[in-house]
């Protein structure tokens, strides 16, 4: 999880709060300096979310997924990568890939 993120319980999943610095680009300087938005997520990407500790691998996420909801492997696969990417868009976490793996 990025340093700017704050997770608080909602009433249907979790709720993030994520700081955002402003861009370098022309429009930018018309947006404040320091922007929050909210995130919020529903049960499931709630449980994903909470396996995200910066030790668990993508796959490890997948595997816990399938254990929990009981689904096809592929579609667990496609679904975890997905929102996982959504939170990389959305400056939620960062995707560190390992040194030999690049």
């Amino acid at each position: 999880m990025n340093g700017g993120v704050k997770a608080a319980d909602g009433p249907a999943g979790l709720v993030l709060k994520v700081i955002v610095l402003r861009g370098s680009g022309f429009l930018a300087r018309f947006q404040p300096a320091v922007m929050e938005r909210r995130v919020e997520l529903d049960e499931i990407g709630s449980f994903v979310f909470r396996l995200i500790d910066g030790k668990r691998t993508a796959l490890d996420i997948v595997d816990a997924f399938v254990e929990r909801y009981r689904t096809n492997r592929r579609e667990a696969e496609l679904s975890c990568v997905e929102f996982l990417k959504s939170l990389v868009r959305r400056h939620v976490i960062s995707i560190a890939v390992p040194r030999g793996m690049a």
